[in-house]
């Protein structure tokens, strides 16, 4: 399926092995909407980001990151763009470390994403679709305080919520924890950042506290708590907020 973009979406690809590196790039040049530039190293890919910005005034849309790289831990270009002012690329790591500490590190050094190998294109392409179509912090223009997700309607502030029109009552807390996935739309946050964020660093190791949370937010904001489609679980790591 290919992305509604009018134009092409300009993606960094920074992978060392050969065969995914081909794979992709292929996969890339057969979808409708999509430019694939292929690096194979982290000072390549240095390169290739700072020419492409001087030359084109504007950033990579979005950076595929490998971690295991011939010159070093894709974690380092992570933190570096990070700490950068300015314009940011998405970044969708994809790694064969499936552990959750790396994916825990990759996502609290700003990652937006992170794709275990071996993964199928398929999943590849819509996880992309759904990070590009987001608007980059899900605000109305005329009101940079105020969300409008699918249905769900956030005004930070009064700290109310509506669902199709209605006030949904919530608690500091769960208001707390909707705003936070609000202004990270679409991007999966790790118990521990939102710990650190909500209950403070002493409480990193509480994840029961997430999961209670995030129970009662889906009770008040899903038409259905079992099968979310606002409130995403990433198993094993954290959530996301998404529109529908």
């Amino acid at each position: 399926m290919p992305n509604n973009h009018k134009e092409n979406i300009d993606i960094l690809l920074v992978e060392d092995d050969p065969g995914i590196g081909a794979f992709l790039q292929s996969a890339m040049d057969r979808e409708p909407g999509y430019c694939l530039h292929w690096e194979r190293t982290l000072r390549d890919a240095w390169k290739a980001y700072e020419k492409y910005q001087l030359q084109q005034g504007h950033c990579f849309a979005l950076l595929l990151l490998d971690l295991g790289l011939p010159d070093g831990d894709g974690q380092s270009m992570i933190r570096r763009l990070r700490t950068q002012s300015g314009e940011q690329p998405l970044i969708v790591v994809i790694s064969a470390r499936g552990h959750e500490m790396d994916k825990v590190q990759a996502l609290d050094e700003g990652a937006d994403d992170y794709l275990t190998k071996p993964f199928t294109i398929g999943e590849l392409f819509a996880r992309l679709r759904a990070h590009l179509r987001k608007k980059p912090v899900g605000v109305l223009e005329d009101n940079p305080r105020c969300w409008v997700i699918g249905e769900l309607e956030i005004d930070d502030p009064t700290h109310c919520v509506r669902k199709n029109g209605k006030v949904i009552d919530l608690t500091p807390k769960e208001y707390e924890l909707l705003h936070l996935l609000a202004i990270n739309q679409g991007r999966v946050l790790s118990y521990r950042v939102i710990l650190t964020s909500i209950w403070g660093t002493h409480s990193t190791e509480q994840k029961h506290y997430v999961r209670l949370y995030i129970k009662r937010l889906r009770e008040k904001i899903e038409d259905d708590p079992e099968a979310p489609e606002y409130l995403l679980t990433d198993k094993g790591f954290g959530y996301r907020l998404v529109d529908q």
